[in-house]
């Protein structure tokens, strides 16, 4: 929740950038109240079935901390550029701290 809000702080630099989603598997009411707790101005999306969360390769492993949960997105991020192509992708469970780095990467974008 609290990375959400810190994203929230940074949207002045990353709207003007970048078009900005949190995808997660939660339900209907802890997205709303995710959503009013960190004010967060972007949409939050549900994932239930972890369809995305597959697609871009950010589910929990079995090798990796807390893997053993089971069937769960992971935290982190992915840019993708106007043509569609994975500029960076990254497992980051303190996304919203790293929000200079993402817009650093948008920044380069050609």
């Amino acid at each position: 929740m609290n990375q959400l809000g810190e994203l929230e702080k940074r949207m002045g630099e990353l709207r003007p950038l970048a078009d900005l989603i949190a995808i997660g598997a939660d339900t209907p009411t802890s997205i709303k109240q995710t959503q009013a707790a960190s004010k967060a101005s972007f949409p939050l999306l549900r994932d239930p079935d972890l369809k995305v969360a597959k697609q871009y390769d950010m589910q929990l492993r079995g090798d990796w901390p807390m893997g053993m949960m089971g069937d769960y997105p992971e935290m982190g991020y992915v840019i993708i550029d106007m043509k569609g192509v994975i500029r960076w992708q990254r497992v980051d469970l303190n996304f919203g701290d790293h929000a200079g780095d993402i817009v650093a990467v948008l920044k380069q974008a050609p």
